[in-house]
C-alpha cells in the first residue's frame, strides 16, 4: 500500500508547498552567487515542515513530480521578478527527484516555465542527488545528456555520499559538484575528511568542474575550504533557508555591492589532451625522456602536482609513495628563496604565456638529509575557474651545482694566494704580473701600477708596454715574448723603464692538457751591482 502525506490525504492543494531559498556565497569576495531552492510545507497552523517529512512518501506515491513542478514554477516566478528588479542573482538550483527524470515531458515543462517568465536556461541549474545513480545509472546518464543538450546545467548533489561517485563521474554530463557535508564532521580525528575534501577539489578542478561545499556551519570550516581552493559555499554559517520575501531583501542589499569580477578563463590549444587516457599527448607524457608533471595552483596559492610521469621520480630519487604527501604542496620541500623563485616563475608563465625557468634547492629531498638542486621549466596551460594549470619539466643539476661551487671556492683560494704573493712581492722590491697568452693581456701587481703607472689590465702586450718605455729594448723584448708565447720559460737580465735599470726578468709558462701555452707568471727583480 502506497504511503500518502497527511496534507494531501486531507484534501490540501499544492499551494501549501512553497520554495525556500538557501543562499550560496563566494567566500573570498563575500558576494552572493546563487541559491538552492528547497521545498517547505506550510501546515494549517502556520508551522513549517521540512522535506524529510514528505519527500519519501511523495516519491513512493509518485506525487513528487507534481510537487516538484509546482516548486520549479514558483521559484522561476520569483527569480523573474528579482531579475527585472536588477538584483544580482545569476541562477538558482532546483532539486530534481530521480522519479522526475523518468517523465518524458520534464524537459518540455522546464523550457515552458522559463519561457513563461522570460528566463534563460542558464538561469536554472538542476540538482540531482548522487544516490539517484544507484538505480539505473546508464539510463540516468542518457536522460541527463538530453537535459544537457537542451542547455540546462547539471549539478550532482551530495557528492561523495554514494558508492558510484568516481566510477560514473567520467561519463556524467555534470558541470558542478556539490560536496557532501559529511566530510566536514567535527568527529574526524584522523584528518581524513580534510584530505578527502582536498583531493575532491583538486580532482574537480583538473577535469574542469566547479565545486560548491554545502553544510558549512562554522568559520573554521569555511576557512579550511577556502585554504584548499573551494570558494563557493553554502550552509548555516552564512544563512539558513529563507522564504522568498526574506531572500528578496537579501538580494536588494546585495545589489548595493559592486558586481563580481572574475578572471577570464583561457587555455592553450589541446590542453585537455593531457587528461585524455587515449590521447597522443598522454602517450608522449608517460614516455617523455625527461621528468614532467602537471601542476595545479588553487586560489589559496598552494601548488599541487596532479599528474607526474615515472621519469620525474627517477630524477628526484624518491618513489611515488614517499612523495605522495609532498605532491599536494610541492613548494613545501624547497628553501624559502627557492619557493619564492618558483612562484615567480609560475606567475611569469601565466602572465606572459611563455616558458619560464628557475633553479630550486631542497635541503632534504627524501627524508635522509640529501640535498637536491633542480632546474625547473614551467609553461602555462590553462586557467580554470579557481585554479591554474601548468606543465613542469625538471633536470637534476645537483652535481653540476656542487662542481660549480667547488670551482668557485678553488678560484677564490687561488686569487687569495695570488693576492698574498703580489703583496709580498711589493715588500721585497719585486714587480709581478700575470700574462694571458691568448688574449695578449697582462694583469700587473699593485706596485707596478703605483710605480710604473700601469693600469690594472693592459691589453695588446707587449707593444703597449714598449710604447710606454716600460721595456726600452723593444726588439729584444718582442723576441722574449715570442718565446713565452711558444711555451718557453725565460730567465734573462733586461733593462726596464726609461731609466734603463737592469732587472732579472723571469717567465714561468703554464700549459693546458694538450700542451698549449695558456698563461705565464712573470717577476722582475732589480739587479744589484
Amino acid at each position: 500500500m502506497k504511503k500518502t502525506h497527511p496534507s494531501l490525504a486531507s484534501g490540501s492543494d499544492l499551494r501549501c508547498f512553497v520554495p525556500y531559498f538557501q543562499p550560496q556565497f563566494n567566500y573570498e569576495t563575500g558576494k552572493l552567487i546563487g541559491a538552492e531552492v528547497l521545498a517547505r510545507h506550510v501546515k494549517p497552523d502556520g508551522s513549517i515542515e521540512g522535506p524529510s517529512a514528505f519527500i519519501p512518501a511523495f516519491e513512493q506515491s509518485g506525487f513528487i513530480y507534481e510537487m516538484d513542478k509546482h516548486i520549479w514554477n514558483e521559484a522561476c516566478r520569483h527569480l523573474s521578478g528579482w531579475v527585472k528588479e536588477g538584483y544580482p542573482i545569476r541562477c538558482i538550483s532546483v532539486n530534481v527527484s530521480r522519479v522526475d527524470l523518468y517523465h518524458d515531458d520534464m524537459a518540455d515543462y522546464l523550457k515552458g516555465v522559463l519561457e513563461r517568465y522570460g528566463l534563460e536556461r542558464s538561469n536554472l541549474h538542476l540538482e540531482i542527488t548522487e544516490t539517484a545513480f544507484s538505480d539505473n545509472p546508464q539510463q540516468l546518464v542518457q536522460i541527463l545528456e538530453i537535459l544537457r543538450s537542451e542547455g540546462f546545467t547539471i549539478e550532482m548533489d551530495d557528492f561523495g555520499s554514494g558508492y558510484s561517485s568516481l566510477c560514473w563521474l567520467k561519463d556524467l554530463p555534470v558541470e558542478i559538484l556539490k560536496m557532501d557535508s559529511g566530510f566536514l564532521s567535527s568527529t574526524d580525528r584522523s584528518h581524513r575528511g580534510g584530505r578527502i575534501i582536498t583531493s575532491i577539489i583538486q580532482m574537480a578542478h583538473a577535469i574542469d568542474l566547479q565545486v560548491i561545499a554545502e553544510g558549512v556551519e562554522t568559520k573554521s570550516q569555511a576557512d579550511f575550504l577556502k585554504s584548499v581552493g573551494c570558494l563557493k559555499l553554502q550552509g548555516y554559517y552564512f544563512a539558513q533557508p529563507m522564504d522568498a520575501d526574506s531572500f528578496g531583501v537579501l538580494l536588494k542589499n546585495e545589489s548595493e555591492k559592486p558586481d563580481l569580477s572574475s578572471e577570464e578563463e583561457r587555455e592553450v590549444p589541446n590542453v585537455i589532451d593531457f587528461f585524455d587516457i587515449d590521447s597522443q599527448s598522454t602517450l608522449v607524457f608517460n614516455s617523455y625522456v625527461g621528468g614532467a608533471a602537471i601542476l595545479s595552483r588553487g586560489s589559496n596559492g598552494k601548488v599541487s602536482a596532479i599528474r607526474i610521469n615515472d621519469k620525474f621520480f627517477e630524477i628526484i630519487g624518491v618513489d611515488r609513495e614517499k612523495y605522495s604527501k609532498r605532491q599536494y604542496d610541492i613548494v613545501s620541500g624547497m628553501t624559502e628563496a627557492s619557493a619564492t623563485a618558483f612562484i615567480e616563475a609560475l606567475d611569469s608563465a601565466a602572465r606572459r604565456g611563455e616558458e619560464a625557468s628557475c633553479v630550486t634547492f631542497s635541503k632534504d629531498i627524501d627524508g635522509s638529509g640529501r640535498e637536491f638542486w633542480c632546474s625547473c621549466r614551467v609553461r602555462f596551460l590553462a586557467r580554470k575557474r579557481e585554479c591554474q594549470l601548468f606543465y613542469l619539466s625538471i633536470e637534476d643539476i645537483t652535481e653540476k651545482t656542487r662542481l660549480m661551487e667547488n670551482n668557485r671556492q678553488l678560484l677564490s683560494a687561488i686569487e687569495e694566494r695570488e693576492d698574498i704573493f703580489m703583496h709580498a712581492a711589493e715588500q721585497v722590491n719585486m714587480f709581478f704580473w700575470k700574462y694571458d697568452i691568448a688574449a695578449k693581456t697582462i694583469y700587473p701587481c699593485f706596485r707596478c701600477q703605483m710605480i710604473l703607472g700601469l693600469p690594472g689590465k693592459l691589453n695588446n702586450y707587449p707593444e703597449s708596454a714598449i710604447e710606454m718605455c716600460i721595456f726600452p729594448e723593444g726588439d729584444r723584448y718582442r723576441e722574449v715574448m715570442r718565446k713565452v708565447d711558444s711555451g718557453q720559460d725565460i730567465d734573462e737580465i733586461m733593462l726596464l723603464t726609461s731609466e734603463k735599470l737592469p732587472f732579472r726578468v723571469r717567465y714561468t709558462v703554464e700549459k693546458d692538457k694538450d700542451g698549449k701555452p695558456t698563461v705565464a707568471y712573470a717577476t722582475a727583480i732589480p739587479v744589484v751591482s
